[in-house]
């Protein structure tokens, strides 16, 4: 599961050190504020401004090596603009994501307010508009990587992963070519909005023995811009499988960013937005 949402752990006495690292590894400019997990401080770390919360999701990392590090950054207190996050050294297999470092917006965020996010919701008969604005800039990476959305949908509003019944994913751009290299078994037919193509994949995801489906959407071009109101790729997955994204369920959470394989990067959130009505 992508979403874990962990309580940080703050290390008052190792705060110098984090910082000299953190010089190091974010980029140069005025920071809102700065955290860093590396091998020596593994703990999910979290900047938040207003409903949003920017995660270091390190929910594979144990398998990235002995020299990895992952650092998050804001530029303004009340919003993710400017806002983004590094890694450097993250090794092991390139088929297996290390850390999902993104922006959390809903119940994956553990100070949401469910009145001011509008999430999660009854899916119903999937009128309540999602709409996401989503530019970012991606610099000095090197490795494999996937920039994506993701959405959970869960039988009951509860954060339990038993409660998970299906996934959306929508991968704008991938080292690996977002269009060909997708996971699982790909439909013949992709999903067509507007002047976009996107391909679409179907999987099935395990975890702690619990399993759920998975549909993914990829842009036949890739892109780091996404403007889009998400209920119309609900409806898309409802045709392919409504027994995973009928009425029953509940529109959890969404999240942007980046599911990192192996190596550095960096990116910077020039504008992110989620409004739900």
């Amino acid at each position: 599961m992508r979403s874990k949402p962990l309580q940080p752990t703050r290390h008052p006495r190792l705060l110098p050190a984090l910082c000299a690292i953190a010089a190091v590894l974010l980029p140069a400019g005025a920071h809102a504020d700065t955290a860093l997990a590396d091998p020596a401080h593994p703990a999910d770390q979290h900047l938040y401004a207003g409903q949003y919360d920017l995660a270091t999701n390190l929910w594979g990392i144990r398998d990235a090596g002995s020299a990895w590090a992952v650092g998050l950054f804001t530029h303004a207190p009340s919003s993710m603009d400017g806002a983004g996050y590094t890694w450097s050294g993250v090794g092991g297999s390139s088929d297996s994501v290390k850390a999902y470092a993104s922006v959390r917006y809903g119940a994956s965020n553990q100070h949401n307010v469910p009145g001011e996010s509008g999430l999660p919701y009854l899916l119903g008969d999937n009128q309540r508009n999602i709409n996401v604005a989503w530019d970012f800039t991606a610099d000095s990476i090197d490795g494999k990587y996937n920039h994506t959305l993701d959405i959970f949908f869960n039988a009951s509003a509860s954060m339990k992963q038993t409660e998970i019944r299906g996934e959306i994913m929508i991968i704008t751009e991938s080292s690996q070519d977002a269009r060909t290299h997708g996971w699982g078994a790909r439909d013949s037919r992709p999903f067509l909005i507007g002047p976009e193509t996107w391909y679409v994949w179907q999987a099935t995801q395990t975890s702690h023995g619990h399993s759920w489906h998975v549909t993914q959407f990829r842009k036949r071009v890739d892109s780091r811009s996404f403007h889009h109101n998400l209920k119309d790729f609900f409806a898309e997955a409802a045709t392919r499988r409504p027994d995973i994204f009928g009425p029953a369920n509940y529109v959890m959470m969404v999240e942007a960013g980046t599911e990192i394989k192996t190596g550095a990067g960096r990116v910077v959130l020039d504008r992110y937005r989620v409004k739900v009505d």
